[in-house]
């Protein structure tokens, strides 16, 4: 299967997370700023992933079809959803984040690294052996045994039960969501064969299928409630 016609096929999961990334790029930082006139950024980059982390919870919740976490680095948390169905664990990046975390020497020590570690049988796209990207050093293989656990610890599963990692890329600027991929990387951090563009979901609206509980009217929960002391 060439790369133009790869297609994970998430079933709807895949527009959710765009309108996820969406909605805390273009909505809330954007009302932050505004409702506090905050006119520097200082900050802003790092800051704003506590309203992704907190879009993506939300989103996790309302759809009942993904687990949600978050791992642990240091002062830093990541989002990490896991999808039951296809038993893909899923992180979230910048494409400058991603860039600059591959042409590190150290980036053995990425927890990237760990979730490279659970693709397997994955290729380089030919585009990616220009890069000649270097390898994680020689002792890096206890910083990658222990990113993989946390991974797995954060979506509450064991190591063995995860098929595969895919890495959501996006691109914003001037509170813009311009771009978003998912992508398997090999153990190299390449990007693989296995690449799909979610840019085409930006502002799509999704529909999902999940049978949601009513919830009880307190109204008529009250009228019952006196019906009962009346008796």
């Amino acid at each position: 299967m060439s790369q133009n016609n790869f297609g994970f096929g998430l079933d709807r999961v895949d527009h959710a997370l765009v309108e996820a990334l969406r909605q805390a790029l273009e909505n809330v930082m954007p009302d932050i700023m505004s409702d506090n006139n905050f006119l520097e950024r200082n900050g802003f980059g790092q800051f704003r992933w506590n309203a992704i982390i907190a879009q993506l919870r939300d989103i996790c919740n309302h759809l009942g079809w993904l687990d949600f976490g978050t791992c642990k680095r240091g002062g830093w948390k990541t989002p990490v959803l896991f999808y039951p169905v296809d038993r893909y664990i899923f992180t979230f990046m910048t494409e400058a984040t991603l860039r600059s975390v591959q042409q590190r020497k150290d980036k053995g020590t990425h927890y990237l690294c760990g979730g490279a570690s659970y693709n397997v049988d994955v290729h380089p796209a030919s585009k990616q052996l220009e890069m000649d990207l270097l390898p994680p050093v020689r002792g890096a293989e206890h910083w990658i045994a222990k990113s993989r656990e946390q991974l797995a610890a954060a979506v509450n599963l064991d190591v063995g039960e995860i098929n595969g990692h895919i890495l959501v890329v996006f691109d914003e600027k001037n509170d813009k969501l311009i771009s978003v991929r998912a992508v398997r990387l090999t153990k190299d951090l390449e990007v693989s064969t296995e690449e799909e563009d979610w840019t085409k979901y930006i502002r799509i609206p999704y529909i999902t299928d999940q049978a949601i509980e009513p919830q009880l009217d307190s109204d008529d929960e009250d009228e019952m409630l006196v019906e009962l002391l009346n008796e």
